[in-house]
């Protein structure tokens, strides 16, 4: 070795050395734990009072540090570590090691122990802790419920992702590093148990004057910090067992027990249908679900011990709506996909949540359909998950599935649209084109990482490897550098089709943007914007799906048909993650196929929303959409009545300051009366004619059928009258909603608002919730939210839902606006800026603001509270959007009046 290089590789050594002697104080430059050190086990004992609200615990962590070093970290917030010790382990040998001092670093939530350098090897280190149950719904938090007798009842219990452990136990908060767990939970000796992701393994009862019971529970499997759950509760449960054997529970407050056979019933079911599909037995001894009074999120897929929302798991066929069976369906099935994908298999880092969240999202629909086959599950994919990402993935202030992400706030930002559901829309897509292996890929891959601590390079990256050699017939490259183009640059391309010749079609793409006029650099990307599409596509001739490859170097794609066909639709069943523009002779034959409804229910959906947001987007002249909405007078189905739903409530929002606002209500409610008169309000007919009556009673009422608004306001003057007065159940909701609309005086309110706060039932509070935020006295609706601010009225939980549901009454919109820039640090104190729902609260209230004095308020808004944490991008996003409506009313209000002023074409002229 030369004496240079000898030198270069001392210096390096130093430099390293340096960085591990913690002379920068590391601790403060990033917010990541070194991956040098690594937690191997966990000993966790947590003793929760429930009287108190308060928990005490320690940790003994079992870790193996790499290099020589002189400080361990962890995680910890909201903690009182009282002791911090450290022993050296060598075989069966221990040793002290002297700790100079530990203390917390609150900008990272670190708790820091020095010492003098210690060489490589095995450590314990052990915290005994203290911390509070009342510090809101994450991490490790009491929660309260008034039983079947109206008594009040209190549970500890835990919601620890993506980096709430660090609020129950000092630890290694990250989704890198799998390490065991042997777990004691301490719970009262009566009427309470003790549940945990593994099987009990010993119980040990204290004197009967302590009346206290250790818990003791079997050895994990190797898994995240965010999947470790524990609760103390008092609930009971039912059980199915599983073809395995293995016992399968529901968990429920025992007036609710009737509640959870549905959940019991898909839950084993599901489970056993992805033993089949991933080729893996479920791991773990036993699987529970268990039903929480206080939950921030829908679900949380803790590995054997699932939590829920109560809204998320309790159905009932005496009491709930069609609405309601399908969500529990479809968050059990969403839930149980990351069983596998998620929990034996866990992403390196944050930065592929997308594939986490977006693998369940899009499995989810296939757990379902399997328990229910007749709801159609693939085509309403295309309304529940695909469609209602198109919109926030064409503004500029979108982002790539795939992102650096580093603070707690970047990280609970991500759970978005993006990540669930574009991330959702891509994998079907990549399905679609792939068939039979991608599951193939998916299962090797899953058997290949499975238990390990972190996935070696990332997880789409190896996935893509799985896949190797399976290039799709035309593509030019392999599946990784296809998706590339999907999940390194945000947006996606609209693809244009036009005849060039009687049997030639040429197709050109371009990024879809809502806005014409927004500014970007192509050089952004690093595809500048363009993708690989998979073109597939149908014609008058030939009724079987074929595909061509247009790949993002090429300017265009040329395909031929034979000279006589008539019309091609492209983007068959909606699978690619894109929009389609054609000539306009072409969007008039496709009409006629919606009107006659020759194409599926998936196509009708996507052409019905293709053609209003190319319109939206500047791409097409307003007539034409609108001329092409007029074949949903010939349209029964429920998934394109669901995709047209929203796209009029939009409208009609955006045009209420305009000439248009009343004639164009009238349109719509024009066009679903003959359905509405139809289908009526009564519970009748087949799951997916249940979903349409819904949809229908609220663009009925909200379009201001007065059949509509006086049949609702009946049967709510019934029920004010009589508590049992009968109302239908899947458009209970509606009734809520459109009943107090004519005649909702302070009376009826005060009735609605007493009733929940007796109900027992969260769905049906949350549907009275909804109902009473449509009263058109807004003094009424003030009385609400400054009574729905205290807790002991209204969960914590549901306050935010509140402001969201007045702020979407047009009376109530402006008056949450003011209310909610007037008490916006009452609110971070209460979420904190870390939470993304209050994030999203921002863009939701504004999202129909249309002129330039609401922009100019935000803007101050944002300048006086500059700080938003997970809410940064949801600013960004709500000020694009407003910039967008103001854009959108200038541009078309005036078109949208003259074309409805219009004389009606001659009949069977579409």
């Amino acid at each position: 070795m030369n004496t240079t290089r000898l030198w270069l590789l001392i210096i390096a050594a130093t430099c390293a050395k340096g960085m591990v002697r913690s002379n920068g104080r590391p601790w403060e430059e990033s917010f990541r734990l070194p991956e040098t050190v690594i937690p191997e086990h966990y000993e966790l004992y947590m003793h929760p009072d429930l009287s108190a609200k308060t928990f005490s615990g320690r940790v003994t962590i079992s870790l193996t540090s790499q290099e020589p070093r002189d400080h361990f970290l962890v995680h910890s917030q909201w903690l009182t570590i009282t002791n911090t010790s450290l022993i050296s382990k060598k075989g069966n040998q221990s040793q002290d090691v002297h700790i100079i001092e530990a203390f917390s670093y609150e900008p990272h939530q670190f708790w820091v122990v020095r010492m003098d350098q210690v060489e490589a090897g095995s450590f314990e280190l052990t915290l005994h802790f203290s911390g509070s149950l009342i510090n809101g719904i994450l991490g490790y938090y009491y929660s309260d419920y008034t039983d079947g007798n109206g008594k009040s009842r209190g549970l500890a219990t835990t919601k620890f992702q993506p980096t709430y452990a660090r609020r129950a136990f000092p630890c290694f908060d990250e989704p890198g590093f799998k390490s065991t767990y042997s777990l004691t939970l301490v719970r009262p000796s009566q009427e309470y148990r003790a549940l945990s992701n593994m099987p009990v393994k010993k119980e040990t009862q204290d004197s009967p004057s302590i009346g206290l019971t250790e818990v003791a529970f079997e050895k994990s499997l190797p898994m995240v910090t965010y999947l470790v759950c524990f609760i103390v509760c008092d609930f009971t449960f039912k059980e199915a067992i599983m073809d395995s054997g293995m016992p399968f529970r529901v968990y429920a407050r025992e007036d609710r027990l009737s509640d959870i056979n549905y959940a019991l019933e898909v839950g084993k079911s599901v489970l056993q249908m992805y033993e089949g599909m991933f080729d893996l037995p479920f791991p773990l001894p036993k699987s529970d679900m268990v039903g929480i009074p206080d939950y921030s999120s829908g679900a949380t897929e803790h590995w054997g011990i699932i939590t829920f929302r109560e809204t998320a798991i309790y159905y009932n066929s005496k009491d709930s709506s069609s609405a309601n069976k399908q969500r529990v369906a479809s968050v059990i099935s969403h839930e149980m996909a990351h069983q596998w994908f998620g929990n034996l298999v866990t992403l390196k880092w944050w930065d592929d949540l997308w594939l986490n969240e977006g693998f369940a999202s899009y499995v989810e629909y296939k757990g379902v359909a399997h328990v229910e086959p007749s709801w159609e599950m693939e085509f309403q994919f295309c309304t529940k998950t695909l469609l209602p990402v198109l919109g926030d993935d064409a503004l500029v202030s979108s982002h790539p599935i795939i992102q650096t992400v580093e603070t707690p706030d970047q990280i609970n930002s991500i759970f978005d649209k993006i990540a669930y559901n574009k991330g959702a829309s891509v994998l079907r897509m990549l399905e679609d084109f792939m068939g039979e292996y991608f599951q193939i890929g998916i299962n090797a891959f899953l058997k290949k990482f499975m238990y390990t601590n972190a996935v070696t390079q990332d997880l789409w990256n190896e996935l893509t490897t799985a896949w190797a050699g399976h290039v799709p017939v035309g593509a030019k490259s392999d599946v990784g550098a296809i998706m590339n183009t999907w999940t390194q640059q945000m947006g996606y391309p609209v693809v244009t089709v036009k005849r060039a010749a009687p049997d030639t079609l040429v197709f050109s793409q371009q990024r879809f943007l809502l806005d014409p006029s927004a500014q970007y650099n192509p050089d952004d990307s690093p595809f500048r914007y363009k993708w690989d599409v998979p073109v597939s596509y149908i014609t008058s001739a030939n009724s079987t799906v074929q595909q061509s490859w247009f790949n993002h170097e090429d300017s265009t794609l040329e395909v031929k048909v034979p000279a006589e066909v008539t019309w091609v639709k492209v983007n068959v069943y909606y699978k690619g993650f894109y929009r389609v523009n054609y000539e306009a002779d072409m969007w008039s034959e496709l009409g006629k196929l919606c009107a006659s409804q020759a194409l599926s229910a998936a196509d009708r959906a996507g052409l019905y929303s293709d053609v209003f947001a190319l319109a939206d987007a500047g791409l097409l002249s307003y007539t034409v959409p609108l001329d092409f909405s007029r074949n949903l007078a010939s349209e029964s189905d429920y998934v394109p009545w669901d995709a047209m739903t929203a796209t009029f409530v939009d409208i009609q929002r955006l045009l209420a300051s305009s000439d248009a606002y009343q004639p164009f209500k009238d349109y719509v409610s024009s066009l679903v009366e003959p359905l509405y008169s139809s289908l009526g309000w009564d519970d009748e007919g087949d799951h997916l004619r249940r979903l349409l009556r819904t949809d229908v009673v609220t663009l009925a009422c909200i379009s201001g059928s007065d059949a509509c608004l006086e049949a609702a306001a009946r049967k709510i003057e019934s029920w004010v009258l009589d508590a049992t007065s009968p109302l239908p159940l899947d458009a209970r909701r509606q009734s809520y909603r459109w009943g107090v609309v004519k005649e909702g005086d302070r009376e009826m309110w005060e009735v609605m608002w007493q009733r929940a706060l007796g109900e027992t039932s969260a769905t049906e509070t949350d549907n009275l919730y909804y109902g009473m935020a449509n009263f058109q006295d807004t003094s009424i609706l003030q009385s609400y939210i400054e009574l729905s601010m205290k807790e002991e009225n209204v969960r914590s939980q549901n306050f935010l839902a509140i402001l969201e549901y007045i702020s979407t009454n047009p009376v109530g919109n402006s008056l949450v606006w003011d209310w909610v820039r007037s008490n916006w640090e009452w609110l971070v104190e209460r979420y904190t800026i870390n939470d993304r729902y209050l994030g999203q609260l921002i863009p939701r209230i504004c999202r129909y603001f249309a002129t330039g004095q609401k922009l100019t308020e935000m803007e101050e808004f944002f300048s006086q509270y500059p700080e938003a944490g997970a809410g940064e991008r949801y600013r960004q996003q709500a000020i694009e959007t407003v910039k967008y409506n103001i854009r959108w009313v200038n541009d078309n209000a005036a078109t949208i009046l003259a074309w409805l002023q219009a004389p009606l074409p001659s009949a069977g002229n579409h």
